[in-house]
């Protein structure tokens, strides 16, 4: 089979619970766990040589039951994908975000005040031109939590920007590099302002909009915005806001197919049918 799709464990708690269907990645000895999946993956990519051909994927001990897909869901949907793809994104969990939200920066300053500024700053450090203000993602470009499966050469530019990320922050003595170690609000609902991360752990699953905004990978997207539940903690939940996000995450495509302003317009406009509950202001569940 020429997908190679690993679920990573950190304990014999998470290894008693990964989908049988995938590939053990052992990181029982969590080095670093302030890089959260980047130190996994990097270690992977940077020590084990990658078929042309193939697929790779990295998932958390979490998918399952952060996206309600099986293993058979995911392959099933690779071998439909395999032949007019290069890589594949399992949107399920966050879609709603994915689809109001510009682009995951724009979402990331409600959970992560700043991140859009740090971010931009480490682009412009390590040569990348994006413009992260005007970035426009939707589901056929980005994905939260490095749900990812595609082929080497994908992997090899994600590679190439953690590598820079990585060295900025651990051996440059710079205040950027101290900026990004530093923590910010981790967690959902009534634990948002008690859990602490650093914030480089937030740009670094933000990666693949870089990416995927700056080569044209032909992309593939398991998208479940029809079943999938809305976030209600985030967003006020009526008949129409499902249909409304939907909304929203097809014009974004559009205006990126075909560079016409006129979609982006409507998407601002279309997605004020959608009313935001901020975390400051989120009662607990």
């Amino acid at each position: 089979m020429p997908f190679h799709v690993f679920q990573i464990y950190y304990d014999e708690t998470t290894r008693s619970s990964l989908d049988p269907g995938y590939l053990p990645l052992d990181n029982t000895r969590n080095d670093r766990p302030d890089w959260y999946e980047l130190w996994v993956i990097r270690n992977f990519l940077r020590n084990h040589s990658l078929s042309e051909n193939d697929w790779y994927g990295f998932l958390s001990p979490h998918f399952r039951h952060k996206t309600g897909l099986s293993a058979q869901d995911v392959y099933r949907f690779l071998e439909l994908s395999k032949d007019r793809s290069e890589v594949a994104l399992l949107v399920a969990f966050a879609w709603d975000q994915v689809a109001y939200f510009l682009n995951p920066f724009d979402q990331g300053e409600i959970w992560h005040p700043g991140i859009t500024a740090l971010s931009q700053s480490v682009l412009e450090q390590l040569g990348y031109n994006s413009r992260l203000s005007d970035l426009v993602t939707y589901s056929g470009n980005f994905t939260f939590c490095n749900y990812i499966v595609a082929k080497p050469a994908y992997w090899r530019a994600w590679l190439r920007l953690a590598d820079g990320l990585f060295d900025l922050i651990e051996n440059q003595a710079t205040a950027l590099a101290k900026n990004l170690a530093g923590n910010t609000n981790y967690g959902w609902g009534w634990a948002f302002h008690h859990n602490k991360a650093p914030i480089k752990a937030f740009i670094q699953e933000r990666l693949p909009a870089i990416i995927l905004a700056g080569r044209k990978f032909q992309t593939c997207t398991l998208n479940t915005s029809s079943t999938f539940p809305i976030y209600n903690v985030l967003f006020n939940v009526d008949h129409s806001t499902r249909g409304v996000l939907q909304t929203c995450d097809l014009l974004k495509q559009r205006f990126c197919e075909t560079g016409d302003a006129r979609f982006l317009s409507l998407y601002k406009d279309i997605r004020q049918l959608v009313t935001l509950r901020l975390p400051n202001t989120t009662t607990p569940p």
